[in-house]
């Protein structure tokens, strides 16, 4: 025990001294990159002086009991200086992880200081209680010190870590976003970005502490953004840092919030992809967007209504659903919320096209009368839908927006006694078929963009039923010039294609022509083909269209990646584990026609990056194949790379395989779009029962990207045989 008091006297000795002149020639010290990831403790050992310091001072008002325990002031002493040792070894360490920056330089110096003088004055405490026992007063003294100094300088460091009211925050606002009131003329940042930010991040990324050099609780510096860059491109959230680190995988350290702290729900993460994609502004108002724009709809949902604005506090005589029940009807592509604070009428979204169905509708069937507005935008929805929509008896707001619905069944709406607006932009539906909307006491405004419904249709139906707004969208003036929307795909979802089918583009707007390239290059505005019949898909296609038309400025191009299904395997099994939270269904996910999207890798991907992609695929009857295609994604600003190599081995026996391609893919110079990317690899022709394919993450990344020397990811979602 002498021996172990001596090592640990000696080694306090040490740091003390170390301790003292990394304080004094602080801004002289260059500390190794090394030695400053040893701060990263600090958080870990503060914990220990703390404890062992407060519980010392405290027990010198109880001295006169306890010293009169054998072997009692022994103990006190040795636990004094291993308080001591921590003490030092906590301020040497937060020295070290104040040379990463981003924190207030008055209140980090304070913490500093007032750090080492709680680790120096009870150093000196121990010297006096080991070495003079006469001087107890100074003892007493040095300790008061040391314990005032603590505490002092323990709200300085919390100050630093979570903010100036962190002890006088309500310690529910990092688990729920505190609703503002907002009227209609209320900025949309105003009432429901900031709230969210300021729940969320505000505790890293203020003026105080500034994590990244990123101030998110001023403006002005919110928009200059950190050390990495401005923290959005305005209109392009998928290529955003801000959204890119929201979305990151919880494991990696970019990802933000930071693992351990509140967590973003899906709904938030939404709201600032809207907002982002919106155009980032910190000045429109709900007013600016039509009450139909899935911006304002959702973002209404974080906002509490004021009694005079055009947010109207509305009450509803009907029950609140069972939260356990919401909660369960949850999913990554159906969503519900409330409309507002407390109320129990309920907002029910739909997401992703290729995942909805039918069912989804009528699952909700219990919380019928709680929904008060369905979002169906973009769905594959058919008119034997309206049946299921007309049984909410208190909806007040239908959006059908892109569906498949001709205006056939419209008619059974009228049992929505409280239906106020109903959107079917980009619809087939036509006058005959709305008019008797008209008849419909409740509603107010239709909104018709992009229909079959003209001019003249509308003139009518205004003259008739002026109660109502027929919104049929913005109509040019014919001197004025506009830009073209880009092509679409008549079938949106489809993305692979069997031997001999054909991709068809279209355009809402009737006279447009469209110009298209299949060899990777832009299409131009007179030389390239003019799309007049379907293009036949063989192997993996680049589709990349614009729209053009006299008087009119040339669309944006639209790209579409598309595959030949080729010949599908019998098996498909994953020899390799993907990071848990890209599994999916593991192999049978690669051989399941279900194409991912380059912007979510939440669904149909695999994605791997501590482990390298292996899948074995199995073939009856011998198929001849000499082309495999891998589609991947490739987003290089969320450290999604191509693989370093991929090898293909074949064979009729699984245990015995061979080497029969190799492909080496190019790595990127520089950062690039979130894109599909298909990687060939031409193998030798041959009748195989097994295949195995193996994709290697790039183990570092390269030093032109902000993450350099981090593991790369690759995501696949489909593997084709030619």
């Amino acid at each position: 025990m002498t021996r172990y008091r001596s090592i640990l006297s000696n080694t306090v000795f040490f740091l003390q001294v170390m301790l003292v002149l990394l304080v004094v020639f602080n801004q002289q010290v260059s500390v190794p990159v090394w030695l400053q990831s040893a701060g990263r403790f600090h958080p870990l050992l503060l914990h220990f002086p703390i404890s062992f310091l407060l519980l010392l001072v405290t027990l010198i008002f109880f001295r006169k009991r306890w010293s009169r325990l054998e072997g009692s002031e022994e103990l006190y002493g040795n636990l004094l200086l291993h308080a001591v040792f921590f003490a030092s070894l906590s301020a040497i360490s937060g020295l070290f992880l104040s040379t990463e920056g981003g924190y207030d330089p008055d209140i980090l110096n304070r913490h500093m200081w007032l750090g080492a003088v709680t680790a120096l004055t009870s150093y000196a405490a121990w010297l006096v209680y080991a070495r003079l026992k006469s001087r107890y007063n100074i003892f007493i003294l040095l300790m008061i010190i040391c314990g005032t100094s603590l505490i002092i300088g323990s709200h300085f460091g919390g100050t630093l870590t979570h903010g100036e009211n962190y002890l006088s925050a309500n310690s529910e606002t990092e688990k729920v976003i505190l609703k503002k009131q907002a009227t209609d003329s209320t900025a949309i940042y105003e009432a429901a970005i900031q709230p969210l930010l300021e729940a969320r991040c505000y505790g890293c990324h203020n003026s105080k502490k500034a994590k990244g050099e990123l101030v998110m609780s001023d403006a002005a510096r919110f928009v200059k953004g950190g050390k990495d860059g401005p923290p959005w491109i305005a209109g392009d959230p998928a290529n955003s840092i801000l959204f890119k680190r929201l979305v990151l995988d919880a494991a990696d350290k970019k990802h933000m919030p930071p693992k351990g702290k509140p967590q973003l729900t899906e709904s938030e993460i939404a709201l600032l992809h809207h907002w982002i994609g919106k155009g980032a502004s910190f000045e429109k108002s709900f007013r600016d967007f039509e009450p139909t724009d899935s911006f304002r709809v959702l973002a209404s949902t974080f906002v509490m209504p004021a009694e005079n604005g055009t947010f109207p506090v509305e009450t509803y005589t009907f029950p609140a659903a069972d939260p356990r029940l919401i909660s369960k009807l949850n999913s990554p592509y159906r969503s519900i919320t409330e409309k507002s604070n407390r109320s129990p009428a309920l907002l029910l979204t739909f997401y992703i096209s290729r995942q909805y169905k039918p069912s989804m509708l009528e699952e909700c069937k219990p919380i019928q009368k709680q929904v008060v507005a369905i979002n169906l935008s973009n769905m594959p929805v058919e008119d034997n839908a309206i049946k299921e929509i007309a049984q909410f008896e208190n909806l007040e707001m239908l959006l059908l927006n892109g569906t498949n619905i001709s205006g056939s069944n419209l008619g059974l709406l009228q049992s929505c006694t409280k239906l106020k607006r109903l959107s079917l932009a980009n619809t087939k539906v036509k006058a005959a078929q709305i008019e008797f909307l008209g008849r419909m006491p409740s509603l107010e405004k239709v909104y018709l963009w992009q229909t079959n419904v003209m001019p003249a249709d509308i003139n009518m139906l205004k003259k008739k039923f002026p109660q109502i707004t027929w919104d049929r969208g913005f109509i040019p003036d014919t001197s004025e010039q506009l830009k073209l929307t880009p092509p679409l795909l008549v079938n949106p979802d489809k993305r692979i294609f069997s031997p001999g089918e054909s991709l068809s583009l279209r355009h809402p707007m009737p006279g447009v022509r469209m110009r298209y390239t299949t060899n990777g290059k832009d299409p131009d505005s007179t030389e390239s083909p003019l799309f007049t019949e379907p293009v036949n898909i063989k192997g993996p296609v680049l589709i990349k269209a614009r729209t053009v038309s006299p008087g009119w400025y040339t669309s944006d191009i639209a790209e579409f990646m598309v595959f030949e299904s080729g010949i599908k395997p019998v098996t498909a099994a994953l020899l390799s584990k993907p990071d848990p939270k890209y599994s999916l269904q593991g192999g049978a996910s690669l051989t399941d026609g279900n194409k991912g999207e380059s912007n979510n890798l939440l669904v149909n991907w695999l994605g791997f990056r501590e482990n390298p992609f292996i899948a074995q695929f199995g073939f009856k009857g011998h198929k001849n194949i000499n082309r495999i295609i891998l589609s991947m994604a490739d987003n290089t600003g969320s450290y999604i790379f191509p693989p370093v190599t991929i090898k293909v081995y074949g064979g009729n026996d699984s245990a015995k395989l061979s080497l029969i391609g190799t492909f080496n893919p190019p790595q990127p110079s520089k950062y690039g779009p979130s894109r599909i990317q298909p990687y060939s690899v031409n193998i030798k022709p041959g009748n195989y029962n097994f295949i195995k394919v193996e994709a290697v993450p790039v183990p570092s990344l390269p030093k032109w990207h902000n993450g350099k020397k981090e593991k790369g990811w690759i995501f696949i979602d489909e593997v084709f045989f030619y």
